[in-house]
């Protein structure tokens, strides 16, 4: 009898997917801004996004065990052309964003181990070429190698912010304010940097079928994994405000490396090197499979064209794995390792990933009052309220999804832009290949079919994509 996931199991996933190297960035940015004060918008984007996991495990109580997720409630609450729209831009082009930062972070960390005047992105590219390699010949990291790499990495950074937070570094601590704003108005559109520090629990709901309890373990797993995530962020404000000086820490293209070199000497920058590195890897090469997966299950259910499920000789999706990582090489080729490179790619992934949150709730709302009496294994309390605060925080994170109005604007032009190509596909692919209605919702009996093969071979296409 195969062993089910435990909760402890399903927490570690959880962090996995939430941490990430590139996390440094917008941590040292929004703590060297605002200073210990930073915790404050950690704290409160830690909740807000509580909320959204906690209408995520919603649905996933209402549609057990699909494996197209979001796709699936949302083709349910919203209908197909939201659906392709919110899928593609959501987590498929936020991963495109995504990578290349993971991609930069590992080869910054690998210029400053290695030295010399080889150019970042020989680093980065060559770890994508990597890993696309690896994932067409069908090998993946085991979830045990995953979740070693999570725990070391979620250690290492406790430990490190730790020491630092009670000052028992062997380095010198600097003497600096740790203060350096109590505004709301500098503090609240800080929640926007502090986001990518807690997106990715959801990837714990396609574990449910998989572990012990998932009726209580799914939504246990989600918070507690924002939460572990929140307080080890928080450790490691206090750890920077004792030994980094705020415009150091906030300026420096490696702010672990540098924190825990100044925290430790050689022996803190070397821990950190291998935590990053390992982590770095692990985090693009999750990215690469998650996409995967994600398409893989769009196409199944006929969101995606058919081709997207085609396999290789070793059961590789090649086409997407070939496409994410051609996009990923691209943007990488453009020496993307500064710090504000970084964080420009990190804010359009969140943007992104937020509005697929903002639908999460709409979903929730939604499904609540025309299947009102559908069983569900797990409710979020005080319904509309936190789908309500989390629609309303999530919109003013992206009003805000920039400090900087010129970078802001940027930022929403290309969003835009996006959105509007995958719209205008997506009404051509909704109306002329599928035939349906753009926003009339798919029956949830149909949906849940369309998990099982047959469905597909025992209905004439007529009847899987009605005209009227």
């Amino acid at each position: 009898m195969q062993n089910k996931i435990s909760l402890f199991g399903a927490v570690s996933t959880g962090i996995g997917m939430i941490i990430a190297t590139s996390c440094f960035i917008p941590l040292a940015s929004g703590a060297s801004t605002v200073g210990i004060t930073f915790i404050i918008a950690l704290i409160l984007v830690c909740m807000v996004n509580m909320m959204a996991a906690g209408s995520i495990a919603e649905l996933n109580a209402l549609m057990p065990n699909l494996t197209g997720g979001l796709a699936q409630y949302t083709l349910v609450g919203l209908g197909p052309f939201v659906t392709i729209v919110v899928m593609v831009g959501g987590y498929i082009i936020s991963n495109v964003f995504a990578a290349p930062a993971e991609g930069a972070m590992f080869a910054n960390v690998m210029a400053n181990f290695i030295g010399g005047d080889i150019p970042t992105s020989v680093y980065s590219v060559a770890l994508t070429m990597v890993l696309i390699f690896v994932n067409l010949r069908g090998m993946t990291m085991s979830a045990l190698v995953q979740t070693a790499i999570a725990s070391f990495m979620v250690i290492s950074l406790f430990l490190l912010g730790l020491i630092g937070a009670l000052g028992l570094g062997t380095g010198i601590e600097v003497e600096q304010a740790p203060v350096l704003s109590f505004s709301p108005g500098d503090i609240f559109p800080l929640m926007t940097t502090a986001f990518w520090l807690f997106i990715g629990s959801e990837f714990i709901v396609p574990l449910g079928k998989d572990m012990k309890n998932p009726k209580r373990n799914v939504p246990r797993a989600m918070l507690l994994s924002l939460a572990i995530m929140g307080i080890i962020q928080c450790v490691m404000v206090l750890g920077f405000s004792h030994y980094t000086p705020w415009a150091a820490v906030g300026a420096d293209d490696s702010p672990h490396l540098l924190y825990a070199t100044a925290l430790l000497g050689e022996p803190g920058r070397w821990w950190m090197i291998f935590a990053a590195l390992f982590a770095a890897v692990s985090t693009q090469n999750s990215i690469i499979c998650s996409v995967a997966e994600i398409c893989c299950g769009m196409a199944k259910i006929r969101l995606l064209p058919a081709i997207f499920q085609k396999k290789n000789k070793y059961g590789a999706p090649y086409l997407i794995i070939w496409l994410l990582g051609i996009a990923t090489i691209l943007i990488e080729t453009t020496d993307i390792s500064s710090g504000e490179a970084i964080t420009f790619l990190i804010l359009c992934s969140s943007l992104f990933w937020m509005v697929t949150y903002i639908i999460c709730h709409v979903n929730v709302i939604i499904l609540r009052r025309k299947m009102a009496q559908a069983p569900r294994s797990f409710k979020m309390p005080l319904f509309p309220l936190f789908q309500a605060i989390g629609i309303v925080a999530t919109t003013y994170m992206i009003y805000y999804i920039s400090t900087d109005p010129d970078e802001r604007m940027l930022i929403f032009k290309l969003t835009f832009a996006l959105f509007l190509g995958i719209g205008i596909w997506a009404l051509y692919w909704v109306r002329y290949h599928l035939h349906l209605p753009i926003f009339r919702h798919i029956p949830l009996p149909q949906v849940m079919a369309m998990e099982n093969p047959a469905y597909y071979l025992t209905r004439h296409p007529e009847e899987i994509h009605p005209k009227n």
